[in-house]
């Protein structure tokens, strides 16, 4: 028989963390669960202890393919399941005990289509609360949706989260983007969804990288990695105008106050050619946004974003390297 819940978990040289990964996993309170792990080409012992972990426990498989990145193992991962309900984990981060069951039963008990709950960032020193979402997870909302509660243009990630498989199915959802691939995916999730569970429990610990290689959000100011948020930034957007452009504004305040601003910030760092790619993204971005859109952001950011769609980058240099300006409200490192 079909296990209640899959939980996907993509992995790639994560030998210092895998194993609390697996052990959290292996730990929940829903027991009758499938732990599908991608190794997406390890070069380290990611995959041997991984391996092991599944000889200590038959709930636990280990898939491979040569190293294609995080969107393919994921998607190499959900054809690979077959629970009723579909979770992701990165193989990284950490899951509270109760987390899937708390997302599992509102979802049996409502009929939704996804249930999402509250994360905390997670580091040696303890855990604290990831500012994006401190309004998004205030309070539980049962069988809500993003028309009517527009703070969940915020919850783009997809690892705090239970989808119903048939739903899963049904919308033919797959990770395209080499990073900050989740995004798009879950907006585009959100909206065709006939309702959503909101938990204001914390079900999911995102890791701050201590050891090994760094994680795409610690590598943030890098021209590459800049470039690949902003044309997440882009086709998100792209699948709002589409399905739901009531949603444009609370998007357009999230991204040019958060990941936007963080791009033009790296303006102090990087000279004008190296960030051509970033800042052209962003440009196009800012460009189709109605006035109404930016009339609404604070001061500083409606005069970065006016000036980005001018192409001023000169007068936008000079604003990001004032101390007094230079205050970013979403950073979480």
């Amino acid at each position: 028989m079909s296990p209640v819940l899959s939980v996907v978990v993509p992995m790639f040289n994560v030998e210092p963390y895998i194993s609390s990964c697996l052990e959290s996993l292996t730990n929940q309170k829903v027991t009758d669960v499938e732990i599908v792990v991608i190794d997406d080409g390890s070069t380290d012992e990611s995959r041997a202890i991984a391996e092991q972990w599944a000889r200590q426990d038959s709930r636990i498989r280990v898939l491979g393919q040569p190293n294609t990145g995080l969107s393919a193992a994921r998607n190499v991962g959900v054809r690979a399941a077959r629970g009723r309900y579909l979770a992701f984990c990165d193989s990284d981060d950490v899951v509270s005990t109760t987390g899937y069951a708390s997302l599992v039963e509102s979802l049996e008990a409502t009929g939704s289509d996804i249930a999402s709950g509250d994360v905390r960032r997670l580091h040696s020193a303890g855990v604290r609360p990831h500012p994006g979402y401190q309004d998004t997870f205030a309070h539980d909302r049962r069988r809500t949706h993003i028309r009517r509660d527009t703070s969940l243009v915020r919850d783009r990630m997809v690892w705090n989260k239970v989808f119903r498989r048939s739903f899963w199915d049904a919308g033919e959802f797959v990770f395209e983007l080499p990073a900050y691939e989740d995004a798009p995916v879950m907006v585009r999730a959100h909206i065709t969804a006939s309702a959503v569970d909101v938990l204001s429990e914390i079900v999911y610990f995102w890791r701050i990288r201590e050891q090994g290689p760094p994680s795409g959000t610690q590598r943030r100011d890098e021209p590459d990695n800049i470039a690949a948020c902003m044309r997440m930034v882009v086709d998100t957007f792209e699948v709002i105008a589409e399905l739901a452009p009531e949603l444009i504004p609370p998007y357009a305040e999230a991204m040019c106050c958060g990941d936007v601003r963080q791009a033009l910030r790296a303006l102090h760092l990087h000279d004008d050619a190296t960030l051509g790619e970033a800042l052209s993204l962003a440009r196009s971005f800012v460009t189709r946004l109605p006035d109404s859109a930016l009339d609404t952001l604070p001061e500083t950011d409606r005069h970065l974003m006016t000036l980005l769609a001018q192409g001023d980058l000169a007068r936008i240099r000079q604003v990001v390297e004032d101390p007094a300006t230079a205050v970013d409200h979403y950073r979480v490192l």
